[in-house]
């Protein structure tokens, strides 16, 4: 067993997030001996996978945010500078859209590598966490075999997220999937195949990019042909990001005050959706696209008719963070709802854990003001260009905080 300051879980695009906002303070530092160094080189980070990056390079649909959005939390002098610049260099990037088994390919395996560099043997792969318990000294790791692999003053989950069926739809499990699981098929195995129509529950972006690929991807034009699909959503407004020129044009309302990013000068810079889902949206608004329309609900228990009758129903309303079972004193501990800083809570008793963060899918934390977007923004931030600019900063600041102070050299 291993003892730290720091275990991580998981180094797909939260991971390494935390690494490049770390490695970004480093380099600010400019040499200088730092806290920030001192935590990178006192941690270790678990991967289940064979090799870092995650599951963004599964997603079969477009990036929904440009090539210098990806790599604009990368800063100069860094071990993974190199790498952002050579990604913008190539004439693929300057493209509008550009696949995300494409930026897989030339951005996050290249990240990967960098950090495989960097850490070292602090870097350990193949190896799934599958128990955590907080004890006195700390929290320790356990692998499917139950070995103890590690202790540490605090711990960070980067686990990933999964979508959790709402209750009112699970008389229909039969025929539902998880937004996530049906933008990474590459087959049709296990739809089922009938006639009857398809209905998306949510408004969000990833609701809209299950219907953009059932309108759009070959893999689904004999599945999806000639049915009807329903994206049942509460959204009062749809929000765009866009310029405000744009949003003008196209009849979006917002308060220039309140909704425009004053870094970008974007309106609904974190809230709206983008590319391929604001287009969608658009020409279903518009009447271009008819073979989907929108249908505004109150509660999703008034749906049971639309509901029953589906073929196939997909859910786009968030996700719910993937942990390994956590014990506390022999008890089972459940964690969430984080604050601003990414500090977890638990559920039961609402009480902040002691030295326990999360960042990633599921957690959907809401970043400080200074991290820009528009004011009035109230949602989480996920994604691999947010988490070393808005997330992953005011985490590193809580963990140095608490870590020791350095033993004075003689």
């Amino acid at each position: 067993m291993r003892d730290c300051e720091l275990q991580v879980i998981g180094t797909g695009p939260a991971g390494i997030g935390l690494v490049l906002a770390l490695c970004n303070r480093i380099a600010a530092a400019d040499g200088a001996a730092c806290p920030e160094q001192r935590l990178l080189d006192d941690s270790i980070f678990f991967e289940a996978a064979d090799r870092p990056g995650g599951q963004m390079s599964d997603y079969r649909i477009n990036a929904n945010t440009s090539a210098h959005d990806v790599i604009e939390g990368i800063a100069d002098g860094t071990p993974f500078t190199r790498v952002r610049d050579a990604y913008v260099a190539l004439p693929e990037t300057q493209q509008r859209l550009i696949a995300l088994p494409r930026i897989g390919a030339l951005l996050v395996e290249p990240l990967a590598d960098a950090l495989t560099g960097l850490l070292g043997d602090r870097l350990v792969t193949g190896t799934r966490i599958v128990r955590v318990a907080l004890r006195p000294d700390g929290y320790h790791t356990f692998d499917a075999r139950d070995r103890p692999l590690g202790r540490s003053r605090q711990l960070l989950f980067c686990c990933g997220g999964d979508d959790a069926i709402l209750p009112e739809l699970e008389p229909f499990a039969g025929c539902w999937e998880g937004s996530a699981r049906f933008l990474m098929r590459a087959n049709l195995d296990g739809l089922p195949q009938n006639r009857r129509p398809i209905v998306i529950v949510g408004g969000s972006h990833s609701a809209f990019s299950c219907a953009w690929r059932l309108l759009h991807d070959p893999l689904f034009a004999e599945f999806a042909a000639a049915r009807e699909i329903v994206i049942l959503h509460r959204r009062e407004q749809f929000k765009l990001r866009c310029t405000p020129a744009f949003a003008r044009e196209h009849r979006i309302e917002f308060d220039p005050a309140s909704d425009v990013c004053p870094r970008t000068n974007t309106v609904f810079f974190n809230a709206g959706l983008r590319k391929d889902a604001k287009f969608l949206y658009l020409d279903i608004r518009d009447g271009r696209e008819t073979r989907a329309r929108l249908q505004p609900m109150g509660e999703l228990s008034e749906q049971q008719d639309l509901l029953a009758g589906a073929g196939l129903i997909l859910q786009g309303t968030g996700f719910a963070p993937r942990l390994p079972p956590v014990e506390r004193d022999g008890h089972a501990l459940r964690l969430g709802a984080p604050t601003a800083a990414g500090r977890l809570r638990d559920l039961d008793s609402g009480e902040i854990v002691p030295g326990c963060f999360g960042m990633g899918l599921g957690f959907n934390i809401l970043p400080a003001r200074r991290s820009a977007g528009e004011p009035s923004f109230a949602g989480g931030l996920h994604g691999l260009q947010s988490y070393p600019l808005a997330v992953a900063p005011p985490i590193i600041e809580q963990m140095l905080a608490a870590m020791p102070a350095a033993e004075p050299v003689h």
